[in-house]
């Protein structure tokens, strides 16, 4: 294997989860390694990754065989861990690596490996003989016991890891939330840290939002915000729970049509969407909105993107994600108006809204049907719309938002700025967010022409504070328009 082959899309694609990734751009754009060298025959690369205690990381990543090997002195059971992913990014981005020998620890596996190798060349020679049914069948469920055996180690990790956050969530609320102060902070910081080892990246961003809540200033974040937050991480907890003991249960291991497998660490490959159909051919989309969203905890940023297929009138949406720390590693996404033609569409485990991704599409300008197409597709009663939304807001895992496309015959504007969206007898209230900055003042002053007969695409959310669903205004659809009010 050449070196040419550590560039950052193979660190993308084999990264263990998308903490590790986020990680390794953070280690790598604070420039940490020092020492950085690569072999005279291009075999290898290594240096030393500053970490927590007096001693760094020493790290490496070897090409000199069939396969990519990533070796490092850190604790982290994550193979290749955040250190070695970011070892390749700096590789990847060009930066210095001065000539230097093979280290002797290497070296000296590097020979275990030859010699294992060429036991396996015997063994090949040996089994390259036609096999019987029964042959060919334990060698395969041989295959098969070595990679369940991984998983159930794997999932030994995680419920590890869950019955911290368990206990966490049971002493918490417990004891009371006035025992929260700045050394117990200190604390739960350390426990977040700990879940990316544990593969319990869904739960380490709930309980950063935790955290966040109880520094933030008094008045700001009530105490009933924070019993909601740790309640919502004992929930997640124990559906995570649920979810892996059926795993151990069923002994199937594989990739499931469910949102947990990637809040546990996995990252889905498109062959195993395609695996389970998660996929339609020749799918037509249009975009109706655009944005920038920050999110605090995960120190991120996200091109949201919500579009409306033309043939099912199903919203979805695009993410992604850009950490802060490693914005210029990332490409940005941007506003899309064409109408695009993908040939596969792959969609992720979820509820509505699910998360789409395609790897070939061709896109033309829209034609003058385009938005009558659109609205045609919206839903007509706001009743049925809002009962939806309000049983995909109970999941425990879910945003805390959903976008729906709604037909309307009237957006009213009462003189004291209430803002309604009315279909028949129904309505529901339109509120303004932070995440959508002047989208409710855009839609207050838009022509008369553009308040009836159309439909609102927009967030559907519930209120806390007074108990309330409403919605979002994000983009309207008329027969002859789609508006973006932001």
């Amino acid at each position: 294997m050449e070196i040419s082959v550590l560039t950052e899309e193979y660190v993308q694609r084999n990264a263990v989860n998308a903490s590790a990734l986020a990680n390794a751009r953070k280690i790598s754009a604070k420039d940490e390694f020092s020492g950085r060298k690569i072999t005279a025959d291009r075999s290898l690369i290594y240096g030393d990754c500053k970490g927590s205690g007096k001693e760094p990381y020493h790290t490496s990543v070897d090409v000199s065989g069939d396969t990519v090997i990533s070796r490092c002195s850190c604790p982290s059971r994550q193979f290749p861990c955040k250190h070695a992913l970011a070892l390749m990014l700096d590789y990847a981005a060009g930066k210095n690596f001065e000539t230097g020998e093979v280290p002797e620890d290497v070296a000296r596996k590097r020979e275990k490996i030859e010699k294992r190798e060429e036991k396996g060349k015997q063994e090949a020679t040996a089994e390259a003989t036609p096999k019987s049914e029964e042959e060919l069948q334990k060698a395969a469920q041989k295959k098969k016991a070595s990679a369940d055996s991984a998983a159930k180690k794997k999932i030994a990790r995680q419920l590890e890891g869950l019955a911290l956050v368990s206990d966490f969530t049971k002493e918490m609320l417990s004891s009371g939330l006035g025992t929260v102060n700045s050394g117990s902070v200190s604390k739960y910081k350390d426990l977040a840290k700990q879940l990316g080892d544990y593969y319990l990246n869904g739960l380490q961003l709930l309980l950063q939002r935790f955290i966040m809540a109880v520094q933030a200033e008094r008045g700001q974040v009530g105490e009933k915000d924070l019993v909601e937050k740790l309640v919502r991480l004992n929930q997640a907890a124990k559906k995570c729970r649920v979810f892996l003991e059926k795993q151990l249960e069923s002994g199937d291991f594989g990739p499931q049509d469910d949102i947990l497998y990637e809040e546990l660490g996995g990252i889905w490959r498109l062959d195993q969407l395609e695996a389970l159909g998660l996929y339609k051919e020749d799918a037509e989309l249009v975009q109706l909105s655009f944005t920038v969203l920050w999110d605090e905890a995960a120190q991120a940023e996200t091109d949201t993107a919500y579009w409306i297929d033309l043939a099912s009138g199903v919203i979805s949406k695009t993410e992604n994600i850009r950490p802060i720390k490693a914005k210029k590693y990332v490409h940005a996404d941007d506003s899309a108006f064409e109408l695009y033609k993908v040939k596969r569409l792959y969609s992720y485990p979820g509820g509505l809204n699910r998360r789409i991704r395609w790897e070939e599409a061709v896109s033309e300008p829209c034609g003058a049907e385009i938005p009558g197409k659109a609205l045609s597709l919206a839903r007509g009663e706001i009743g049925a719309a809002v009962k939806e939304a309000k049983n995909e807001l109970k999941n425990t895992l879910s945003d805390n938002a959903t976008a729906m496309l709604i037909a309307y015959d009237r957006i009213n504007i009462s003189k004291d700025g209430v803002t309604a969206l009315r279909k028949g007898e129904e309505s529901i209230e339109l509120r303004a967010a932070s995440e959508y900055t002047g989208s409710l003042q855009t839609l207050q002053h838009l022509p008369e022409k553009y308040c009836k007969d159309g439909a609102l695409l927009g967030e559907i959310r519930y209120s806390e504070e007074d108990k309330t669903i409403y919605m979002v205004p994000i983009t309207v659809v008329t027969p002859s328009a789609i508006l973006r009010l932001m």
